[in-house]
């Protein structure tokens, strides 16, 4: 062999041998391609340890702008309606006031009701309303009296006439009127004989209005 072809030989074998270092060291078999990148991120994703749920109280709570309000319809119901009550309550408050307001007799006495529109208000009480008040002031039968009006609704309307009256007494009545019966005494009459009378009759008009018509005896 000549030293020429032994050169040669040489170098063929260190070429190899370089050719073998660059394909991975691997002499014994065919080198290997390099893996597609979606293996390869298939891969990564196997590896990947799985997401862990959040927990409750991560979890975000719905909000409520724009949510449906409900309201509830409570039935409240009606009170129970007065009992029936007498058409004219002397103990009343306002039959009290009223006669409260009358001051006293010729003698000083107090005012006291004695008489009055009868019934109660089951059985429908008059539009008009009448009471008769008393003086307790003079001891004989010259006793003077004021007849006072009320509405069926507790109004007070005022008296008959600005002064008491002797002998002074409710007659008749219908659902707007009260008819007075009036008598004096002439001077040579005994207390207990008047000889003079009259009738007044009171009409209500307009709900508030009291309308007389009649006589009145001449003032005391």
């Amino acid at each position: 062999m000549t030293s020429t072809t032994f050169a040669a030989r040489i170098a063929v074998l260190a070429a190899c041998a370089a050719v073998a270092a660059a394909c991975g060291g691997q002499t014994d078999g065919t080198a290997q391609p390099a893996p597609a990148d979606g293996a390869a991120s298939a891969a990564s994703s196997t590896s990947a340890s799985p997401a862990t749920p959040a927990s409750p109280a991560e979890t975000p709570s719905p909000t409520t702008t724009g949510a449906p309000t409900f309201t509830e319809t409570v039935t409240v119901p009606a009170p129970a309606p007065a009992g029936p009550v007498p058409c004219v309550d002397p103990s009343s408050s306002n039959v009290r006031a009223a006669v409260a307001n009358l001051g006293t007799d010729s003698q000083g006495g107090r005012f006291v009701i004695d008489d009055h529109t009868m019934g109660i208000s089951s059985d429908g009480c008059p539009a008009l309303e009448w009471a008769r008040a008393t003086g307790t002031g003079i001891r004989n039968g010259t006793v003077q009296s004021h007849v006072l009006f009320f509405t069926n609704t507790g109004s007070y309307l005022g008296t008959a006439t600005s002064d008491a009256y002797s002998y002074t007494s409710v007659v008749g009545a219908t659902d707007d009127t009260v008819t007075v019966r009036y008598r004096w005494l002439s001077p040579d009459d005994a207390n207990c004989c008047p000889s003079n009378e009259s009738y007044v009759t009171f009409t209500l008009v307009g709900g508030n209005t009291i309308v007389p018509d009649g006589q009145f005896p001449p003032r005391p």
